[in-house]
């Protein structure tokens, strides 16, 4: 049975992981995208028009989550296309070689996403994409899905200890990103990482910084 909890994904919360495409020439390519949990073994995601991944996918209709805190793959595949030597030699699927742990998927449905106004989505097209993950393969015990929340909670407490170290203007820049933290914890984050964002904003508050709550 795909229990997708076994590599740290739970329903309702959103992932970062590493996706790897491949396309019916052969050509492989990897992007850091967003995971979203739909069940236990029902995965979603969001792709671009005019991204290799989205081709690949409509074309294959297959991708792989990699899972992974290999910083320099996640920026090598934001800025363009990881070396070919950081692939396996899997001729039939992309997949990382150093991954810690990967997720195989094979797509149930996709459909263009009706536009809205958010912070993405009014500037570009995009498709959303439903998928069942057929196989999960951990290649280091304890590999779990990266959360962006703990991150940004991380950063917030590293900030309140500072605050009012610093002059006022960098005490303006501290309040914005714990406000820009606060919005990505509540949009990706579980539930205590949303409860101890709630419980250092009131923490602000008390020592006099008007943060949003």
């Amino acid at each position: 049975m795909i229990d997708l909890r076994t590599v740290g994904i739970h329903e309702g919360i959103k992932y970062e992981g590493i996706y790897t495409t491949m396309n019916k020439e052969g050509v492989k390519n990897a992007a850091p995208i967003g995971i979203q949990c739909k069940g236990l073994d029902k995965l979603g995601c969001r792709l671009f028009v005019g991204t290799h991944t989205l081709a690949n996918v409509m074309e294959t209709k297959r991708y792989v989550i990699n899972i992974t805190e290999n910083s320099l793959n996640f920026v090598n595949s934001t800025v363009g296309n990881l070396d070919a030597d950081k692939f396996t030699d899997d001729e039939d699927i992309a997949i990382l070689k150093d991954a810690d742990a990967y997720v195989v998927c094979e797509v149930t449905n996709i459909e263009k996403q009706d536009k809205i106004k958010d912070h993405v989505t009014s500037h570009g097209e995009a498709y959303l994409v439903d998928a069942d993950a057929t196989e999960i393969v951990i290649n280091h015990p304890g590999a779990r899905a990266m959360n962006r929340g703990i991150h940004c909670l991380i950063e917030s407490l590293s900030n309140f200890t500072r605050i009012q170290l610093v002059p006022p203007e960098q005490q303006e820049y501290y309040v914005g990103r714990f406000n820009e933290n606060k919005r990505i914890i509540d949009r990706v984050a579980d539930d205590d990482t949303k409860k101890a964002m709630q419980i250092l904003g009131e923490n602000m508050k008390k020592i006099g910084y008007e943060v949003d709550q």
